[in-house]
């Protein structure tokens, strides 16, 4: 058995035969390489809470993920990257407060308002800081407050495609976990 360096103890069988003379070196050969070739790992469980406490902190981290903006690669004439950030936990739960829309005693939230304030969180410069919150950017597009820029700047489907991509990279969908078979 070995531990992986994510934490996993991991088992793996291999079957060997015996043999005499010439022939062992052969099949020291072939069994060494078979075992560098195997694909498959027995994956043995181990206590989450021993994993977390005895896990490097500085590993849990924010995913992020690099998109190209076609429509404004086709209009720059160049590749439109950005990298879009996850939203952490109490980060979402403060920009779906911001989106509350009271309605007399109801309560609900604005979805086109929650998704501009995803975006403007999570689409990043190149230097890590939010893109549609630059100073300068807005400026230039003459828009008073990160919100009018995104919109200056984005079509609502380019808005809608980009909260997904967040909402992805931060938990939301279904592959993100898995039920554990016995």
């Amino acid at each position: 058995m070995m531990e992986t360096m994510d934490g996993m103890v991991t088992e793996k069988n291999v079957g060997i035969q015996a043999v005499t003379g010439q022939e062992n070196t052969l099949v020291s050969e072939m069994v060494n390489t078979q075992i560098e070739d195997m694909d498959e790992e027995k994956k043995i469980p181990v206590n989450a809470l021993d994993l977390l406490l005895g896990g490097d902190t500085d590993k849990i981290k924010l995913p992020t993920k690099r998109i190209e903006i076609t429509r404004l690669s086709e209009v720059y004439g160049s590749p439109f990257y950005v990298t879009l950030q996850a939203v952490s936990a109490s980060k979402w739960e403060e920009l779906q407060d911001m989106a509350l829309k009271i309605q007399g005693k109801d309560l609900d939230i604005d979805t086109n308002l929650l998704q501009i304030f995803v975006v403007m969180e999570s689409v990043l410069d190149d230097s890590g800081k939010p893109l549609f919150k630059n100073k300068e950017l807005m400026m230039k597009f003459g828009s008073p407050t990160p919100k009018e820029l995104i919109k200056k700047i984005l079509l609502s489907g380019e808005i809608v495609s980009i909260y997904g991509a967040v909402s992805d990279i931060s938990g939301f969908k279904d592959s993100s976990i898995e039920e554990v078979k016995n």
